[in-house]
């Protein structure tokens, strides 16, 4: 059997010369170069093959791990709602018992007011003579010269110092 024999020379085109064989004139066996070829072929082919096993055993693993992380997300977003709606919860409770406490708080500040005018009106009144005369009969038992003060027994009793109320009654009459 004869090989065929490929002769390179200088007066093939630029195009078709490979780099290697630019300036040379080496013999090249045809039969030789076409099982490197075809065994660079398989060796590419090879690798392409593994290269989509790996894709689709990564793929399945992807599919899981996609399965896992919406799952996840599922369960981040399901947990962030409920803090969301938690705090929006102790807010509007917080906002509620602050208004009803301002209400409270107004409510006695009027009740506060009000007395204050009592006070005031009574502390006017409290430099009068007939007020004066009035908390003298009143809280000390005193009388004007000439009248007579009766005591009764519930009157007596209701008093609190009870010494003082038996001399100005013994002193009157």
């Amino acid at each position: 059997m004869e090989k065929n024999v490929l002769c390179y020379n200088q007066n093939m085109g630029k195009n078709r010369r490979s780099k290697e064989f630019k300036n040379n004139s080496q013999v090249i066996d045809m039969e030789e170069a076409r099982a490197r070829r075809q065994q660079k072929r398989r060796a590419e082919k090879e690798k392409k093959e593994e290269k989509e096993l790996r894709a689709k055993q990564q793929n399945t693993r992807g599919k899981r791990a996609i399965r896992r992380s919406k799952t996840r997300r599922k369960i981040i977003t399901g947990i962030t709602i409920a803090i969301i709606v938690l705090l929006v919860f102790l807010l509007v409770f917080n906002i509620i018992s602050l208004k009803k406490e301002q209400y409270d708080t107004k409510k006695e500040q009027q009740a506060l007011k009000q007395q204050k005018a009592e006070l005031q009106k009574e502390l006017e009144n409290a430099e009068t003579p007939e007020n004066i005369e009035a908390q003298a009969r009143q809280q000390l038992r005193l009388i004007k010269p000439g009248e007579v003060l009766y005591m009764f027994p519930s009157e007596i009793t209701d008093r609190d110092d009870s010494s003082t109320g038996g001399q100005k009654g013994d002193s009157s009459q």
